[in-house]
């Protein structure tokens, strides 16, 4: 029996979503706790690429369940979609999707105040607009709609009047806007009894088969950098994508996991606003733009892309207490000549290599680098790490060394065996 958490180490987008799928080989139980949709895991099922936004990656293995957490805000309209997208590709969901009867729900209301947050704000966040925000402030002020409100449809349609009548007086929405909210609010209705079906009490599940010694992968969103309470406040996302989340979002204690499997980039990327110390604008960066196609999962925007930071990710390895790590995408610096990697900070004339130190203050550190020698050559394909060229094998020991956690498994390409085991 095996309980595993996969958390992704840097600012999200690290490639969790291919790391879900090889783990959850041998996965009685796939569960997520926490986020929305405002999250994008990209897997390939029979040659064809899926973007799985609050489906675990788990849908796409035979007898597999997937739980949707109760640290999750879970957007019906969204959900359809997905599993009918899912289910286009020749993917059973029968008997495998598993909704937290305790999990939040975000409707078009939350939407609309999400975006005109934005639209005022001289501060922008770089949210996505998928009301994730103002589901979570719903969640805290008491006042949100859950998953087992979905099963009785006169409550749900009293909650839902009480909520857009407080947002009509709260928020300045112009008339578009408000005939916009009840023309989705119609659709949101019926998609909220279709999603009923999946509504379960999942703490017993996923307690009843921990028991029972089944193999559980527990997966989040995004990543450390953006969490609320460790990431770079204000610029994080409205939950706790570090290991912190997995108690409270799914009800499973930490004694439980056997081991968390830290997910970190080869190099670095970012995704809207907040600061980055190692974020490159020279042609570098766009070298890594173009040939990571780093490009958000979820909105399309392009990934602001940067070296490896070694401060950052040692502070995520703390955070989290990574077992060990999986390393993707090294096959995009096959085409550089060097590779750089943030080793310290520079500020106010002195240096350090405590991210918590410096936190609050990212915007004014200069990081400092150790170089690189390039390999120059292809890894996609390679199977084993003794096959990879000598100056590849010694920069991923570096950041091994670095982090002070193993590295056991590698990406060397998109594809779901361009895989190195450890």
């Amino acid at each position: 029996m095996s309980i595993k958490a996969i958390i992704g180490g840097q600012w999200g987008d690290e490639g969790k979503g291919k790391i879900v799928d090889l783990l959850s080989q041998n996965s009685h139980i796939v569960a997520r706790y926490q986020g929305g949709a405002n999250a994008g895991h990209t897997v390939y099922y029979n040659d064809s690429k899926l973007v799985l936004h609050q489906i675990p990656s788990g849908i796409l293995r035979k007898d597999c369940k997937c739980i949707l957490g109760n640290g999750m805000v879970v957007d019906p309209i969204a959900l359809v979609e997905e599993i009918n997208m899912v289910k286009s590709h020749g993917v059973s969901i029968d008997n495998k999707i598993f909704l937290a009867l305790n999990a939040h729900i975000v409707t078009p209301i939350h939407k609309s105040i999400d975006c005109y947050q934005e639209s005022i704000t001289e501060k922008k966040i770089g949210t996505t607009g998928r009301g994730i925000g103002p589901t979570y402030v719903n969640k805290y002020d008491r006042v949100g709609i859950r998953a087992l409100d979905l099963l009785d449809e006169q409550k749900l349609k009293n909650k839902i009047e009480t909520s857009l009548s407080k947002a009509l007086n709260t928020y300045k929405f112009d008339d578009s806007e408000i005939l916009k909210i009840k023309e989705q609010l119609v659709g949101f209705m019926e998609c909220c009894k279709d999603v009923s079906q999946y509504v379960s009490d999942t703490f017993t599940i996923i307690h009843n088969q921990s028991q029972n010694g089944d193999n559980i992968l527990i997966e989040g969103a995004q990543g450390t950098l953006l969490d609320i309470d460790h990431g770079t406040y204000p610029y994080v996302t409205s939950s706790n994508a570090s290991s912190s989340g997995i108690s409270t979002g799914l009800g499973l204690p930490m004694t439980k996991v056997d081991n968390i499997v830290g997910i970190l980039k080869a190099y670095t990327t970012r995704v809207g606003e907040g600061p980055f110390p190692t974020e490159l604008f020279d042609e570098d960066g766009k070298k890594l733009q173009d040939i990571g196609k780093e490009y958000g999962a979820t909105t399309g925007r392009p990934r602001r892309c940067g070296w490896f930071d070694g401060v950052a990710a040692k502070y995520s390895s703390l955070v989290n207490g990574f077992t060990e790590i999986a390393l993707t995408k090294l096959d995009i610096l096959d085409n550089f000549d060097s590779i750089k990697f943030c080793t310290g900070y520079k500020i106010n004339n002195q240096t350090t290599k405590a991210f918590s130190e410096v936190l609050h203050n990212l915007d004014n550190v200069e990081p400092i680098y150790t170089t690189f020698e390039g390999w120059r050559t292809p890894t996609t394909g390679i199977e084993t790490f003794d096959e990879l060229p000598d100056k590849t094998k010694i920069y991923i020991n570096f950041i091994s060394e670095f982090i002070n956690t193993p590295i056991k498994i590698i990406s060397t390409g998109p594809g779901r065996n361009q895989i190195i085991k450890l």
